[in-house]
């Protein structure tokens, strides 16, 4: 799953936005004050997306490994082709 849908938050959103949406999820799912089975996992889950997406370098990193833009479709087309007739 996406970190930026898991936060309900933009690739856009600024910090601030960012670190709202995650105390929102954190105060819903903390095991603490929720004890369904699940809470602890999602919990964790939300930790992680939080602590890449919060740091612009790591957010960076994750935004280009994940997200590619396709100028060209012919381009991925082409490649495509070519490794397979090879």
């Amino acid at each position: 799953m996406d970190h930026f849908e898991l936060l309900g938050v933009t690739r856009t959103s600024t910090t601030t936005e960012i670190k709202k949406a995650y105390r929102k999820l954190a105060n819903q799912f903390h095991p603490d004050r929720n004890d369904a089975a699940e809470a602890k996992e999602k919990f964790q889950l939300i930790q992680k997306a939080y602590d890449i997406i919060s740091d612009p370098q790591k957010r960076s990193l994750y935004i280009k490994s994940n997200y590619t833009i396709i100028t060209d479709p012919r381009e991925i087309a082409d490649s495509f082709w070519h490794n397979a007739l090879l």
